[in-house]
């Protein structure tokens, strides 16, 4: 405001020296004086707090990855936004919570199992700033800093491709393969064979003309080829969840199966870690021995014997010897957590945490591991449990992982040793490595040789025996 007062006066009093000179000054005394206070940034505390998890009044947090809603992001659109609703994930138990919601196109749903420990290195608050106060209250997000993300589907969709086959009318003008041998014998046939094909017409039988028939047979062969479809659809979705990630297209045989995608980014960064910082202190050492690298990773833990010979095979100082090193020592880690839940196929405790620290293992690789073969126990008594499924899927893993780690080719002569340890016998294990794309092979003397070749060909559905 002194400002703007000594411009005006400046600009009225343009006749008089005197009153121009003095409003200069008190502006530039006014310039001083304002740079000197800002100079100084005022101080002020805020007193932070942060609240504990409260499951009835954490905020729910939701992402959209395919895109924000146009209904929200555009705030001229006359859509409605959408509406969500927040139950339980299982009516059954109280861990866990979903989120559905729907607006006009489409629909929207996320869920979180509510496990102990999902092996996340940050979680979500919700920052409450309050000027009256100064104070900033941190707010944890619902199931303990969870953000949902929402996966999104459209709710009808009408294919713009209409059959070539079909009418606009919609009938099937689809010609037979019956209808195009009368077509053809009626242009080009004999007189004898003519009279065969009318022969064979007089002699149908209408579907419709048969009591309790009308579509009856047709509807029916629809449905079979519709179950054939499905069926190979969940077949395809089960030997997905069943197998480690693999790419299907590959063009070698050492690009099917990746360790790293196998492990998880966290995992393997924790794995990796560890058994860089041996091959350095060994190289520090002067040593290039694969047995000296078992015996620092492992320390004076039991090991399985298999995976102290596929690691005294290794050289550490040969091309791609840390990356074998990395597949192996997890490969050990698993069979550690083997060796002490399948006593009784069970662990025992209250989080994830409490089973890894049982198991001694690393904890971002226990989290992985935990998360690929156990369920939680839900009841009285928290804990983990090894289920039948689930363990034949460890045995998939580790099969796989001792391949990768003792050749580059996919190409083992026996393994053996490995399915002793995991207390197999070879039929499981050929069974196993077949349903995965090997190639299994016994020789006279009892050992198993597996091979991976491309493209990779998995064997068909097995059917069971009729009773």
């Amino acid at each position: 405001m002194s400002s703007s007062s000594s411009s005006s006066s400046s600009s009225s009093g343009s006749d008089d020296g005197s009153v121009q000179s003095a409003s200069v000054g008190e502006k530039r005394k006014m310039d001083t004086s304002s740079s000197s206070t800002t100079s100084k940034p005022s101080s002020a505390s805020i007193k932070v707090k942060v609240a504990a998890n409260n499951p009835e009044y954490d905020p729910v947090v939701v992402s959209f990855p395919r895109g924000i809603p146009t209904s929200i992001a555009d705030e001229d659109s006359n859509a409605t936004p959408p509406t969500f609703t927040y139950s339980k994930f299982k009516e059954s138990s109280s861990r866990g919570r979903r989120i559905k919601g729907e607006d006009d196109h489409c629909a929207y749903s996320a869920a979180a199992s509510g496990r102990g420990h999902d092996g996340r290195l940050s979680k979500t608050y919700v920052c409450i700033f309050d000027k009256k106060k100064n104070t900033l209250k941190l707010v944890p997000s619902a199931e303990k800093g969870t953000v949902f993300a929402l996966d999104q589907s459209v709710k009808e969709y009408s294919p713009a491709v209409v059959n070539e086959n079909s009418t606009m009318g919609g009938e099937d003008n689809t010609i037979s393969a019956s209808d195009r041998v009368k077509m053809l014998v009626d242009s080009f046939g004999s007189k004898k064979k003519q009279k065969v094909m009318d022969s064979r017409a007089a002699n149908k039988v209408n579907v419709h003309s048969v009591v309790g028939g009308g579509n009856f047979v047709p509807e029916n062969v629809k449905d079979s080829a519709a179950n054939v479809d499905s069926q190979e659809v969940s077949y395809e979705q089960a030997r997905r969840d069943f197998l480690p990630p693999f790419d299907a297209d590959a063009d070698a045989p050492q690009k099917v199966y990746n360790a790293q995608a196998l492990m998880g980014e966290a995992a393997w960064n924790k794995v990796s870690g560890i058994v860089n910082r041996r091959l350095r202190d060994l190289k520090e050492q002067g040593g290039d021995s694969g047995e000296t690298i078992c015996e620092m990773l492992v320390g004076k833990g039991h090991c399985p014997k298999s995976i102290k010979v596929l690691m005294r095979d290794i050289r550490p100082s040969a091309t791609g010897s840390p990356y074998r090193f990395k597949v192996a020592f997890f490969l050990y880690l698993i069979m550690r957590f083997y060796n002490k839940i399948d006593r009784r196929g069970f662990l025992r405790g209250k989080t994830v945490d409490d089973c890894i620290n049982e198991c001694h293992l690393p904890h971002e690789t226990g989290v992985r591991i935990f998360d690929l073969f156990t369920t939680p126990i839900e009841g009285k008594e928290d804990g983990f449990l090894l289920s039948k499924q689930l363990k034949t899927k460890m045995y998939v893993y580790c099969l796989i992982l001792f391949i990768i780690a003792s050749s580059k080719d996919m190409a083992v002569p026996d393994i053996t040793p490995l399915y002793k340890d995991l207390r197999l016998d070879d039929k499981q294990a050929a069974m196993i490595l077949r349903e995965a794309g090997f190639l299994v092979k016994k020789s006279k003397k009892g050992e198993i040789g597996v091979t991976l070749s491309t493209p990779l060909v998995f064997p068909p559905p097995r059917r069971g025996k009729r009773s």
